[in-house]
Order: C-alpha cells, then structure tokens, then sequence
C-alpha cells in the first residue's frame, strides 16, 4: 500500500496561483483544486475556512508574482510606464486579479502602498513637489497607463507596443511639463 500524500496548505496556494494565471480567478474553486492536487475537497476546507480567505492569502502572492514579472523589489517598481503595460500583456489574469476587480484595490491596499508610497516619494524627490502634488502626479500617470494596459489585458484591441511606448512618452512629456520637465519612466 502506497502512503497518500499530505496536501498542504502551501500545495494549495501554489495551485491556486497557477490556475489564477491560466484561467483566471472564476477559475479557482474548491472542486477545481482538488482536481488538481487529486485529492478530496477536505484539504482544502481545513486549510481555509473560506474562498476569501484563499483570495487573500493568493492576493500577496499574485502581488509578489507582479513585482517578480517586472524584475523590481517594492522600492524600485512603479504602477505606470512600459513594465506595468508589458505585465498586463503577458499576465492578463494575474493583472485582472490585481488590477481589476470590484474592490480590490481595498484589499490590496495594504500590499500595494508600499509600492505606491515609494513612487510618490521619489516622484517628491525628483521634481522638488510637495507629496501632495507628487500623489497626483502619480495617480495620473498610473490612471493613464492603466487604460491602456487594461485595453490590452481585456483583449479589447491589439496594442502596437511602440505606439504603447510612444503614449506613453507624451503623456510623460505632458505631465512633465507641469512638474518641471524631468523624466520619470526611468
């Protein structure tokens, strides 16, 4: 007789992120799961009491996954330029996951401002604004590229990447200009 294997709850969350990332998050159930780690459902219900907190838990990782696909740590990565557009290209669940859904930006906010609060302190920094005007500098870039990204990850067209980068660029140029002419998609 061969000894079952113990499914664990990390077992678990790294099926949970592949299937997010192949199929998005209507595709992670609890049926689903134990498909794919052949075995009962009960694993699962003792390793989370519910799908939010699966959701959760998969949040920080689909987080982790973002900065890891972009090759930046939470000090370096920002929520606008080329790196984020290119993300919702060639991960357009994990981007509709993270980026996408009703109230996720309430759960994901915790994980997220690090990253948001970095960028308006360089964005501080690197223009001499205050982090007030920095804020708004920085949500009108990441609103911008975020359109566009969106526009992509939901296949609503097909994106010429170098028009992409050229928006991109003109929206810089734009801004720029209100902040004093400085580069910021460094």
């Amino acid at each position: 007789m061969s000894a079952k294997k113990q499914v664990t709850k990390q077992m678990i969350l790294s099926a949970a992120l592949n299937m997010l990332k192949a199929g998005g998050m209507e595709a992670v159930t609890v049926k689903a799961l134990a498909r794919k780690l052949n075995c009962s459902t009960q694993p699962i219900y003792l390793s989370f009491d519910k799908m939010e907190e699966l959701r959760s838990e998969l949040s920080s990782l689909a987080v982790s996954e973002f900065l890891k696909e972009i090759g930046r740590d939470y000090e370096a990565v920002n929520l606008y330029g080329m790196s984020y557009i290119q993300f919702s290209k060639d991960e357009k669940y994990l981007f509709q996951f993270l980026f996408m859904r009703q109230n996720a930006f309430e759960e994901l906010h915790e994980v997220l401002s690090p990253i948001i609060n970095s960028s308006i302190a360089r964005l501080s920094s690197h223009y001499g604004i205050s982090p007030e005007e920095a804020h708004h500098f920085h949500d009108q870039l990441w609103m911008h590229t975020h359109g566009i990204a969106s526009m992509i990850a939901t296949g609503f067209c097909e994106w010429n990447m170098d028009k992409v980068e050229q928006m991109i660029l003109e929206c810089e140029k734009y801004l720029g200009q209100k902040y004093g002419g400085q580069n910021v998609f460094q």
